[in-house]
C-alpha cells in the first residue's frame, strides 16, 4: 500500500467498528499487498480483543476526557453568557485536542504492537532454508562392441557409441541441463531457451540450446571433436572461460587437449562422422594408429603389433565399410596398408605384421 501513514488510522477504525467504505478498500488493498500485513493485523486484532473492555476503558479513563469536560462545565459562570460561550469554545478546543491525542496514542500503541509482532516473527519463526537442487546422477556405460540409445526425459535423444560413458542426473535442474560424456555420442537435443544444454567432457564443454550433433572425446584421443548436423553449438575449454568456438551446421570444430588450440573446418559430408550410428565404419585419411583403436572398440578385440617398421602407424587409411565381421574389415585393410594379420581361435585377438 503506498500511503502507509494512513493505514493505522484505518486499523483503529476497523478495531472500533467505525470503518467507512473507503476504509474497507484501503484495508483490503493493504492486506493483499503481503502475507506479512495479514499477520500484523491478526496480531493487533488478537491483542485488542484480549484487552478490549477493561484495558480500553481504563485507558480512556486515564485520560479523563468526559470527567474533565463535566468538571470544567460545572465551573463555568452561567450568568455571563459571552464569557460562557468563549470558555465553552476554549474547552471544546481543549477537548478536541485531547481526543486527537487519545487517537494518536492508540495508533502509536498499535504500531508498537505491530512492529513487536514482526520482530518476534522474524526472530523466532522457523527459518525456511532455500531449497538446494542436489541431483542424483546415474551412469550409462557401453562396453567395447556395444552401442546404446538413451532418452534423457526432456525429449533429448542420445545414441552412445562403443566403450563410452554418459553421466546424467535423474532430473535436470530448472535452470540448466548438464551431462558428462567420456567417449562418443550423437545428441539430438530438444530446444529449451530457459535451460541450455551442456556436455562436459575431457578438457572441454559443449553448450547448445537445441540441435543435433556428434561429440567424440575418448581418453586416448588427441583432440575433442564436434560435428554439427543441425543448428549451432559452442565449444569451450571450460564452462566459465570467455574463449569459445561457434560451430554451425556442416562444420567440424576441434580442441587440442594438450595445446588448448581450437580449430574449425567445413566438412563435405556430415554422415562421414555420424555414419557409425547406422553400423558404418568410416575412415577418412585416418592414421592407422587411430584406425586400430577404433576397431578395438568396435569389435571388442585386442590387437598385437609385430611390426618391423613403425612408420606404418602414421600411414593414413580411407574406407567406408558397412557392418562386417572383423576378418572382412582386416581383409580390406591388409590390401590397402600392405600388411598381414592373424586372428586367434576365439576371435578376440588380432596380430598385425608387415609383409
Amino acid at each position: 500500500m503506498e500511503n502507509k501513514d494512513n493505514i493505522w488510522d484505518v486499523i483503529v477504525r476497523y478495531l472500533d467498528n467505525t470503518m467507512t467504505g473507503n476504509d474497507s478498500d484501503q484495508l483490503e488493498t493493504w492486506l493483499n499487498h503481503s502475507n506479512e500485513n495479514r499477520r500484523i493485523l491478526h496480531s493487533v486484532d488478537q491483542i485488542w480483543k484480549a484487552s478490549s473492555e477493561k484495558s480500553q476503558e481504563n485507558f480512556l479513563k486515564e485520560l479523563n476526557l468526559e470527567k474533565d469536560w463535566d468538571r470544567m462545565s460545572e465551573r463555568i459562570d452561567l450568568s455571563d453568557s459571552g464569557s460562557r460561550r468563549s470558555r465553552i469554545q476554549k474547552f471544546r478546543r481543549l477537548r478536541k485536542r485531547q481526543q486527537i491525542i487519545s487517537n494518536l496514542l492508540k495508533v502509536a500503541a498499535l504500531i508498537l504492537v505491530a512492529f513487536t509482532s514482526v520482530f518476534l516473527t522474524l526472530q523466532y519463526a522457523p527459518v525456511n532454508e532455500p531449497q538446494v537442487y542436489e541431483p542424483v546422477f546415474k551412469e550409462i556405460f557401453t562396453k567395447a562392441g556395444e552401442r546404446a540409445n538413451v532418452d534423457l526425459g526432456d525429449g533429448t535423444k542420445v545414441f552412445l557409441n562403443a566403450d563410452s560413458k554418459l553421466t546424467v542426473p535423474d532430473t535436470f535442474s530448472p535452470s540448466q541441463r548438464v551431462v558428462q560424456l567420456s567417449g562418443q555420442a550423437f545428441f539430438d537435443v530438444t530446444p529449451d531457451k530457459n535451460r541450455p544444454f551442456y556436455i562436459e567432457t575431457n578438457n572441454a564443454v559443449v553448450e547448445v540450446v537445441g540441435t543435433a550433433f556428434d561429440v567424440k572425446s575418448y581418453d586416448d584421443d588427441e583432440k575433442i571433436r564436434v560435428v554439427v548436423q543441425e543448428g549451432t553449438v559452442e565449444l569451450k575449454k571450460d564452462k566459465y572461460t570467455g574463449e569459445k568456438l561457434i560451430i554451425n551446421q556442416g562444420y567440424l570444430g576441434s580442441l587440442n587437449r594438450d595445446a588448448g588450440e581450437m580449430s574449425i573446418e567445413m566438412v563435405d559430408d556430415v554422415s562421414d562422422y555420424t555414419g557409425w550410428k547406422e553400423g558404418r565404419l568410416i575412415f577418412k585419411n585416418t592414421p592407422f594408429e587411430e584406425v586400430l583403436a577404433h576397431i578395438k572398440r568396435w569389435y571388442d578385440v585386442d590387437v598385437n603389433l609385430e611390426l618391423s617398421n613403425d612408420s606404418l602407424m602414421e600411414k593414413e587409411f580411407t574406407a567406408d565399410l558397412k557392418t562386417r565381421s572383423v576378418a572382412d574389415v582386416f581383409d580390406v585393410i591388409s590390401m590397402s596398408m600392405n600388411i598381414e594379420y592373424d586372428i586367434n581361435e576365439t576371435k578376440d585377438t588380432i596380430t598385425v605384421r608387415n609383409k
